[in-house]
């Protein structure tokens, strides 16, 4: 950004000579009166009154000097701003989220992080993972939050935390009975051959854990009772809590679901349906600083988020 223009009037303006005012800029003195006599011809108008050695503002230069100085301040800031940039203390993150994942993901990420890059900007993308996907891959994100299945071939990534595919099961429903104590695990487990005869609640089929419940189904050849189907993750949970029926969740969503009434969480094959979540960016790009600050802040949240 080059105000060469403006930094000269202003200058000339404030020191109200031309001696005095070629010195400060750094440029003899008949260049500088040069320099304003070709100016004021291109304006049309003259910017000073001579008297002397002294130089006074015109009405028309007034308002010119109002212009300029309000230039050569955003000058200022774009400079330092830059500066941060260079140095990598200031920037932007624009970081992708799905809709479920991100409110109980994101939010302590985020706090903890501007407390210590409070000159970056963070710009949260929530929507659905193949948007996210694309919008990654053209440029418009810088990281996005996915599960590990889901990582393509044009992608880096960083793994961020592990989580069950857990079976939620009502509080006095009988089935608790069958649960089996797994020495190390978080979570007692339930066979699948005893989810046979009973009442499920399942996820809308273009969900990705539908995907995983079918396979579930079909893998242990389970016959339900009854299969309701539901989009809204809460209300699922909601339903189980009131002893409508046994559905399945995942495990970051079952840490953060809350109602009146509590729900059991049980695993049916711990190694089989473990999810890895992972922070993703495009590969070959070299990620500033503060960029892969914001990967490890997200990787300390996920070591510490089921403790």
């Amino acid at each position: 950004m080059d105000l060469k223009e403006q930094r000269y009037v202003c200058t000339l303006a404030e020191c109200g000579n031309l001696t005095r005012a070629a010195e400060k800029l750094y440029i003899s003195q008949p260049a500088l009166s040069i320099y304003i006599t070709n100016l004021e011809k291109t304006l049309g108008v003259p910017l000073f009154d001579r008297n002397g050695k002294k130089f006074v503002l015109t009405y028309a230069g007034e308002k010119y000097v109002e212009r300029a100085e309000k230039m050569l301040e955003l000058e200022r800031e774009f400079n330092d701003e830059l500066m941060g940039i260079i140095s990598e203390n200031s920037g932007r993150i624009r970081l992708g989220v799905s809709l479920r994942r991100g409110p109980w993901l994101i939010p302590p990420v985020v706090a903890k992080y501007r407390e210590k890059w409070p000159n970056v900007e963070v710009s949260i993308r929530e929507w659905k993972l193949s948007d996210l996907s694309e919008m990654l891959k053209n440029s418009e994100l810088d990281i996005i939050i996915l599960n590990r299945a889901d990582i393509a071939d044009d992608m880096e990534v960083c793994p961020i935390l592990k989580e069950e595919f857990l079976l939620a099961v009502p509080q006095m429903h009988p089935l608790n009975a069958k649960a089996e104590y797994v020495p190390g695990a978080r979570y007692r487990k339930i066979s699948p051959e005893h989810l046979n005869g009973q009442e499920l609640i399942l996820h809308y089929p273009l969900l990705s854990s539908r995907k995983i419940e079918d396979e579930i189904l079909r893998q242990y050849n389970i016959v339900p009772s009854k299969i309701q189907v539901l989009r809204s993750m809460e209300l699922m949970y909601q339903m189980v809590a009131e002893g409508l029926g046994i559905s399945f969740i995942r495990e970051g969503y079952a840490h953060n679901m809350r109602y009146k009434k509590r729900v059991n969480y049980y695993t049916l094959d711990t190694e089989g349906h473990q999810k890895e979540l992972v922070a993703a960016y495009k590969k070959g790009v070299e990620l500033p600083e503060f960029m892969k600050d914001m990967i490890k802040i997200l990787q300390e949240h996920g070591e510490s988020f089921f403790d």
